[in-house]
């Protein structure tokens, strides 16, 4: 059906078939004006009407030969883009991702382009910050719009087609986007703020008079290392434009306690100093450690195993020197003038990590995530294109238009960020990557300390390459283990608020050696349970079935799921008693009570609420970096891939709230989080320590944390996931139909129930009601449908879910039942 991306079509009745960025199965087929006929290719813009009077950005994927049916098409209003924004590659991995996933090309289309690329009727449009009124260098429809802007504020594109008397306006509005005359209203958010460090200079006189340092060798006379480390300010300030404190103390080995000193005695004074983190690398480049032995066994064994296989699992413990490893596959593929893709599972990752490997790189690295703003992704979207060499990024930096892919990275492979949850297209960008490498014919390295079940089980049985890396790099030691047992400690009366004695000296003995801590738990908030203790009310959100969350900060009640809020009420609402009391503990809890029992220390705490911003997450690294806190408490965004030198001791508070959650996958999360978070002690200079707080000690779990056996929690989670029917041995698929009224839902879920099982049988269970029955005022009923690994039976339970979602929809009243459909829920 498509032609050439350069095919001219011929004048007599010419059609093209174009993708619409909505929830629609389909393509859609319109005719071409003769005028635009010599414009349209594969992979650009045309602007269309949709129903009555509706107008959007299409997407051209066709040329088809016939009309289909007996509706005569609607014409192409007019032509956006010269050039072609998507190459055929592309949409074939829209293809795959719609079939694969169970959702429309439209979906995916909405998810894959910036929102820039896909304007539509209802489209906001504001003035933009940048245009400083010069209306003498506009054009005069550019001159009107700008006009309006600066009276009204915001317009719709609507406004723009009333306000020039002109149906087709895309061009326009796409050129006033690319002169950033415009942006779309979203677009005014916080951009990247610079990153700050600590920086050392001299203070006066020595500043303006080296012939003075003299003295200030003879201040210093007494203590070994102050000398030392003026000697490498004085050194390293000959060869670079500033100097890290940071760096300094790296390289005479010392603590903070010496540039102090320096400072006190009137020699350094130290300064916050900006360095820029997104545009241009401003810096000079480094070259690469030298490879150790480990590495360059890991390096030939990756190498032999490409030769055959498309993907290699690379198994290396926290400090291993991974990335070391990935630099070097990076730099063989660029120098055959391949295109890299590096992604990684949460944006909280690549701080510091694009720092690393901007150093190495310089300006060939470019960094693509959710949080940019439109005007940001289309820039990047656009150097991809021209054939960027380096691209980091999350999940949806998949949908990027490479030109020469050759290999793609993917840190830290098992992590559940990988997997996109709602809305739709709901896929893994681990899987995703896989079958984008393969359109392209690049090779994929999946690089973890603790592989997914499923990603092992295919390296075991051969489908995966696998190369392992079992010790530290620099012969370091794996941090000690300890568990503690939370109920002894409870018992005989040691626990204080939610920390053991055992926790808490071992804190204290880390701040007096000058070193910091990290600790773990993986619930925000304060408490997540507001309870009468008389009559057993507690605080619930009146859109979802969930308990509210006690903020301190906020003074309120919130629920993580939709957001409602609420003041604390100062009585009971059931029964009017007074004695309400605050259940359970999150992170926010932790922060605060550790200030009673380390009142001397700097707590720093890394959550959803305290990252929301753009640059949040970014501060806070830096700041635990820059040493200017001691203790930072955390959600699991602490155990994913932070290098932190200066690390002694990472606590984890509450196992068992990791190993009790109702998933089949709870051992398997559990064991990831704590390894992971546990490889954050001890990376550079000593042997690091991990406190694990558990009232069940007895978990086969703990006991494989503690010896990092990675191989006996394999084999005892596989034979667990046989017996169950679980992935790997079995694909599943969970359907959740969603209403506000609890009545139709029970009668969409009798008539779906019998559908699917008419068609599927025993493959299909459910409905159930799931554990938390309610989200923002939705109903929820879920089916999970288990099958064997056959690739037949998947095609035909896919077939029966669509078929069965398509039946419901035809009945009367059913019609606005949602249907989400998840293909390898995560």
């Amino acid at each position: 059906m498509e032609q050439s991306a350069y095919h001219i079509i011929p004048n007599t009745e010419a059609l093209v078939e174009v993708v619409l960025p909505l929830a629609l199965g389909q393509t859609f087929t319109y005719y071409i004006p003769e005028e635009l006929v010599d414009q349209l290719k594969f992979g650009i813009r045309v602007e269309v009407q949709f129903g009555r009077s509706k107008h959007y950005t299409a997407l051209v994927v066709g040329f088809p030969e016939h009309k289909p049916g007996m509706v005569k098409p609607k014409p192409i209003l007019s032509v956006i883009d010269e050039t072609a924004i998507i190459e055929k590659q592309q949409f074939k991995l829209w293809q795959w991702m719609a079939e694969y996933y169970c959702c429309t090309i439209g979906e995916v289309m909405q998810a894959a382009l910036p929102a820039n690329l896909k304007l539509a009727s209802e489209t906001v449009l504001t003035l933009s910050p940048l245009f400083d009124e010069g209306f003498g260098e506009l054009e005069d429809k550019e001159y009107l719009i700008a006009e309006a802007l600066t009276i009204q504020n915001e317009i719709s594109i609507d406004d723009v087609r009333g306000i020039l008397g002109h149906k087709t306006v895309y061009p326009l509005i796409r050129s006033m986007l690319d002169k950033k005359i415009i942006y779309l209203k979203e677009d005014l958010k916080t951009k990247y703020k610079p990153k700050q460090v600590i920086c050392v200079r001299l203070q006066e006189p020595y500043a303006t008079q080296p012939k003075l340092l003299d003295e200030a060798f003879a201040k210093l006379e007494r203590s070994d290392r102050q000398v030392e480390a003026l000697m490498a300010y004085i050194q390293m300030s000959k060869q670079q434009e500033f100097v890290r404190q940071q760096d300094i103390i790296k390289r005479v080995n010392a603590d903070h306690s010496v540039i102090k000193a320096m400072v006190k005695k009137g020699v350094l004074e130290t300064y916050d100093r900006e360095v820029s983190r997104l545009g241009n690398y401003e810096e000079d480049t480094v070259t690469a450690d030298t490879l150790a032995d480990q590495q360059i066994e890991a390096l030939t064994s990756i190498r032999e195993q490409l030769e055959e296989k498309n993907v290699v699992l690379l198994h290396g413990v926290t400090g291993s020197g991974k990335t070391r490893v990935y630099v070097e596959l990076m730099r063989e593929a660029m120098a055959r003038g391949e295109q890299v893709l590096y992604l990684l599972p949460e944006i909280a990752l690549t701080t510091q990590l694009i720092e690393r490997l901007q150093r190495l790189f310089g300006d060939e690295i470019i960094v693509y995530h959710s949080r940019l703003s439109n005007n940001e992704r289309v820039e990047l979207w656009n150097q991809v294109l021209e054939g960027k060499p380096i691209l980091m990024g999350a999940r949806s930096s998949l949908f990027l238009p490479f030109q020469k892919l050759g290999l793609i990275v993917v840190d830290e492979e098992h992590d559940a960020s990988f997997k996109q949850q709602d809305p739709n297209p709901r896929y893994s960008g681990r899987d995703t990557a896989i079958y984008l490498a393969h359109l392209h014919g690049a090779k994929v390295i999946l690089g973890t300390a603790t592989p997914s079940v499923e990603s092992y089980q295919n390296a075991k049985n051969g489908k995966y390459g696998l190369t392992e890396m079992p010790e530290r790099f620099g012969g370091l030691q794996l941090p000690e283990v300890i568990v503690v047992d939370a109920k002894e400690e409870l018992k005989k009366r040691k626990l204080q608020s939610h920390f053991t004695s055992v926790l808490i000296e071992e804190l204290k003995a880390t701040l007096e050696r000058g070193e910091q801590a990290i600790l773990f738990q993986n619930r925000r908030g304060y408490a997540p349970t507001y309870r009468c203790n008389n009559c057993g009310w507690h605080a619930e959100c009146i859109h979802c079935d969930v308990s509210l969350t006690h903020h301190k900060f906020h003074k309120n009640l919130k629920c993580h799921y939709c957001g409602y809020q609420t003041a604390l009420p100062p009585a009971c609402p059931a029964c009017g008693g007074k004695q309400l009391t605050l259940q359970g503990f999150g992170t926010e809890k932790i922060e605060d009570e550790l200030k009673i029992y380390l009142p001397s220390a700097k707590i720093g705490r890394m959550d959803l609420d305290t990252v929301r911003t753009k640059n949040a997450h970014a501060k806070i690294i830096n700041d635990f970096e820059e040493r200017r806190l001691d203790i930072l408490v955390g959600t699991q965004m602490v155990t994913k891939g932070l290098d932190f030198e200066n690390v002694a001791i990472v606590g984890v508070l509450s196992a068992d709230q990791l190993l009790q959650f109702p998933d089949f996958r709870s051992s398997e999360r559990g064991f990831q989080l704590m390894v992971q978070v546990s490889g954050r002690a001890g990376r550079k200079h000593r042997r690091g320590k991990v406190i694990i707080q558990a009232f069940n000690t007895s978990s086969p779990v703990l006991r494989e944390v503690i010896a990092n056996d990675f191989t006996g929690f394999f084999t005892r989670e596989m034979s667990e996931r046989h017996a169950f029917k679980y992935p790997p041995y079995y694909r599943l698929i969970r359907i959740t139909l969603k209403h506000k009224k609890p009545q139709t839902l029970n009668d969409a879920g009798k008539l779906f129930a019998r559908y699917l099982k008419g068609k599927l049988g025993d493959w299909a269970q459910g409905p159930a009601v799931p554990y938390i029955s309610r989200v923002r005022t939705y109903y929820l009923l879920d089916f999970m449908v288990k099958i064997e690994r056959h690739p037949k039976k998947i095609t035909f339970t896919k077939e029966a879910i669509m078929d069965a979602i398509d039946e419901l929809h035809n009945q009367k009243g059913l019609s606005g039942v949602r249907v989400n459909v998840d293909v390898d829920p995560f």
